[in-house]
């Protein structure tokens, strides 16, 4: 399978800018995220590689074939850019059963009927639903129809498949084996792969590398581990797992040389950060906490001067099942915790690790 290019691309509606300078590579046989808010930019983005929207400007190409390219006029229709897509909705005919769904796509493209069942029972095999080949549609589960749009996005055997948040409709319970099996039969298949999702649970599970969308910008391209341990900004931060984000200015560094001194905005809190290069003293900053990284003992626990510690009078506490959520108040300061023990004390310390916080330029 051939990699997939996406360069420049720009796109606006009534004026109005959705995609700005969008860069990015799938390679080969690869699973890859669009992953961000809702209108973020990245389902406008797969409708620019499927062909259903022309972008402003850019180019799009896979492998060796150009599908646009807006220097040299090239917009290459839907039909023959050989892409699967399998939409949130699975547009599955409702006159037709599962294998005519299948074969529709085939006949397109004029394969022969005794091609085509082979085609047909190889794709239904591999998500697993050959013996409903004979049924139609609202004869299926929700999660069943997903297979068959699924199965009928990879029975010509497409260049790149995309997909359009295929889980979305799904119960959480179906969604988590959903993954599952969709990230083995994309394996099974090899098929180059571009998943469009707001769901970090799904992106992260899934994906080989995940691109962060904000505001029709790509903020961050890397891989589940290096997007959650180093996002690239504070929007990246804020919006992967739970993370406090709060303002600073850079007061001086510490006589070790590794640590900065970072006083809190609107308190009289301040906190050792790591050393990061380009920031400096006199800089303001928004430093990231991931609520995991706070650590909760009660009053009176040995400091060593090592870690920051916050007093924090506990507001709120909630138990998930998996661990309990708290929402402390410190001095001014509105902070997410989590932690796997139960802390029924009304006054907390939250313990931050300089090393793990996270120290951006403020905008």
């Amino acid at each position: 399978m051939p990699e997939l290019v996406v360069s420049n691309l720009e796109k606006s509606f009534g004026g109005v800018s959705v995609l700005q300078d969008v860069n990015f590579t799938v390679k080969d046989g690869e699973f890859f995220t669009l992953l961000g808010p809702s209108g973020c930019g990245k389902s406008t983005t797969l409708s620019c590689i499927a062909g259903l929207d022309n972008p402003d400007s850019g180019r799009i190409e896979v492998g060796d074939r150009v599908f646009f390219d807006h220097t040299s006029s090239v917009a290459l229709p839907p039909e023959q850019r050989n892409l699967g897509l399998v939409f949130q909705s699975y547009a599955l005919w409702p006159h037709m059963t599962i294998a005519d769904n299948l074969a529709m796509p085939l006949k397109l493209r004029k394969i022969p009927k005794s091609e085509q069942r082979r085609l047909i029972d190889d794709a239904l095999t591999k998500v697993d639903i050959a013996h409903l080949r004979d049924r139609y549609p609202h004869q299926l589960s929700g999660g069943q129809q997903q297979r068959v749009a699924l199965a009928r996005g990879i029975v010509y055997a497409p260049e790149v498949l995309l997909l359009d948040e295929p889980l979305s409709n799904l119960d959480a319970r179906m969604r988590d084996s959903a993954r599952t099996w969709l990230k083995m039969l994309q394996q099974e298949v090899g098929v180059t792969t571009v998943y469009v999702t707001h769901d970090q649970v799904e992106a992260m599970s899934l994906s080989d590398r995940i691109a962060v969308f904000m505001n029709g910008r790509l903020q961050q391209v890397g891989t589940p581990t290096e997007i959650y341990r180093t996002p690239a900004t504070p929007e990246v931060a804020g919006f992967i797992g739970r993370c406090n984000l709060v303002s600073g200015k850079v007061e001086e560094e510490t006589h070790d040389g590794y640590h900065l001194r970072v006083r809190l905005k609107d308190t009289d809190q301040e906190l050792r950060v790591k050393r990061t290069p380009n920031i400096s003293p006199g800089q303001h900053v928004t430093i990231g906490l991931r609520s995991e990284n706070i650590e909760l003992s009660e009053l009176g626990a040995h400091d060593d001067g090592t870690v920051n510690v916050l007093h924090a009078t506990v507001t709120q506490r909630s138990y998930t099942g998996a661990r309990y959520e708290y929402l402390l108040a410190a001095d001014g300061l509105s902070l997410f915790a989590e932690a796997a023990s139960c802390h029924d004390k009304p006054t907390l310390n939250a313990i931050i690790r300089p090393d793990d916080c996270l120290v951006y330029p403020a905008h």
